[in-house]
Order: C-alpha cells, then sequence, then structure tokens
C-alpha cells in the first residue's frame, strides 16, 4: 500500500516511461545535426522495449540510428524514420 505522499510503483514507472520517451523525442530533435548514438538513447530504449509487447517499433528506430551520418541528403530521411518510429514507441507504451 503506498504511504502519503509518495508515489505508488505505477507512478513511479509511468514517470520512468515519460522521462524515456523525452530523452527519445530530444534525441530526434537533434538527429539532423548530430550523431545521437549514445547509451542514454540505447538504455531508455530497453527500458522502453520491455514495457511494450510489440517490439517492431524498436527494432526500426534502432536501425535508423545506424543510418547516423549528418552529411548530405540523408537527414531528414534519417529524422522521418526516428520520428515515424517515436510515434510508434509511444503508441506501444501507453498505458490506457
Amino acid at each position: 500500500m503506498a504511504r502519503p505522499n509518495h508515489p505508488t510503483r505505477e507512478e513511479l514507472e509511468r514517470s520512468r516511461i515519460d522521462r524515456c520517451l523525452a530523452g527519445l523525442e530530444d534525441a530526434v530533435n537533434h538527429c539532423r545535426t548530430e550523431d545521437i548514438r549514445d547509451g542514454a538513447v540505447y538504455a531508455a530504449l530497453g527500458f522502453l522495449e520491455r514495457c511494450a509487447d510489440e517490439k517492431w517499433p524498436f527494432e526500426q528506430f534502432r536501425k535508423a540510428l545506424e543510418d547516423c551520418g549528418v552529411e548530405g541528403p540523408k537527414p531528414e530521411a534519417r529524422w522521418q524514420m526516428l520520428n515515424a518510429s517515436l510515434n510508434a514507441i509511444k503508441r506501444a507504451v501507453r498505458r490506457d
């Protein structure tokens, strides 16, 4: 039983999910000009994937991460793939 003024286990998990999603969203926002492959991004993906039944959005996000060149025409295509994957990840971890 939760004590007064202390978050429940569900609230703590929801908060962590929200922080992980915010981190991925920040990475997607910077992917056109920066190499966003770092431990925090992969850790967020791993945690969120454990919270979801569907795995394909995470595989798609990782695949787009590996196409990390920031020169030439690829940054926009990479952003589109990461953004679409992030939207699918958000739906996969939604707890309504």
